[in-house]
């Protein structure tokens, strides 16, 4: 079973766990017992190996099994290499493999290294996707092949997935910042380029956020704080969960923003507003549409965002509204 952690529920789990032990981690087990647990042949390891205790690991126990860990050196530290474990129940092939540097670019230019806790480990469609822990407000998501071949590491959380095309992140972020606006690109992972899809340019919903912080923003209040305070760039996250629709290569979101990071005054006078978006890939480039809440729901009879993507994808682009 995999569990899974939205991106703010994940930096308050991390920030927790970073304040108890030093790093998000496991209680210790040794390896032969997480193997012996999950029915996974040991013969293939050695006596120290299995002896071993192991960390801030993560685990996937179905088909195939996945074990993503490190050895615990009891100093409270973690220390290279990531260690790998694939074993594919059908086929009883196992396989392994140790990572000792694996870098992203943070912020697009600033390397950073990838070799933290690991939360969650998945595979889909040839792929397997592992999440790792920096601090509370960044990550990695580091990509493998099915035969533990190295493909590319990006810095950020793993949203969701087209099949073995894209994958859908939400990008790492200054964690010590008064605010914290999401970013959301789409790795294509053919051709391991990556599109920043969220927030894009000119978007009405965003303009019209920022038209209403603008006139609240206590300057006074934003210099004693060391608060940017930039009214185009405010604090956003997402609502629930990712809805993908992969043979239409369509996926949509509720983001959240709010004028948290501006003042408990600014907060007071400018409410959260709730905006759905869709995205759809064709020829190359990535679509988008944006919709309010109760604008959504008005046009789309009641629907949820879940159900239009998965009934009805193309939906949400056939709208048309009459010109200003």
């Amino acid at each position: 079973m995999t569990v899974r952690f939205s991106p703010r529920s994940l930096r308050l789990r991390a920030k927790f766990l970073f304040l108890v032990c030093g790093c998000p981690c496991l209680p210790a087990e040794t390896l032969q017992e997480v193997l012996r647990d999950a029915g996974i042949p040991t013969r293939q390891f050695s006596a120290p190996d299995l002896a071993a205790k192991i960390t801030s690991y993560a685990i996937a126990n179905n088909d195939p099994f996945l074990l993503a860990y490190y050895v615990d050196t009891g100093t409270g530290l973690l220390g290279p290499p990531l260690r790998l474990i694939r074993f594919d129940r059908a086929k009883r092939d196992l396989r392994r493999a140790d990572f000792a540097d694996i870098h992203a670019l943070f912020q697009r230019d600033v390397p950073m290294s990838c070799l933290g806790s690991a939360l969650d480990i998945r595979e889909y469609r040839g792929n397997i996707y592992i999440d790792t822990h920096a601090n509370p407000s960044a990550g990695c998501v580091i990509v493998l092949s099915s035969t533990l071949s190295f493909k590319t590491a990006i810095s950020g959380w793993l949203l969701g997935l087209i099949a073995a095309d894209y994958a859908i992140v939400r990008h790492s972020e200054i964690h010590f910042m008064s605010v914290h606006p999401m970013h959301i690109g789409v790795l294509d992972l053919e051709q391991n380029h990556l599109v920043e899809v969220f927030p894009f340019e000119n978007d009405p919903q965003r303009r019209e956020f920022s038209g209403l912080l603008k006139p609240h923003i206590v300057e006074k209040w934003c210099k004693e704080h060391n608060a940017q305070c930039d009214p185009e760039n405010f604090d956003t996250d997402l609502k629930g969960k990712l809805a993908v629709n992969e043979a239409a290569r369509i996926f949509g979101f509720e983001a959240e923003f709010n004028a948290s990071g501006f003042g408990e005054a600014t907060e007071k006078q400018v409410p959260r507003r709730n905006v759905v978006y869709v995205f759809r890939q064709r020829s190359g480039e990535w679509e988008h549409r944006e919709f309010p809440v109760a604008q959504f729901r008005s046009l789309f009879s009641g629907k949820n965002l879940q159900e239009l993507i998965s009934s009805e994808p193309n939906r949400a682009f056939a709208v048309t509204f009459p010109a200003p």
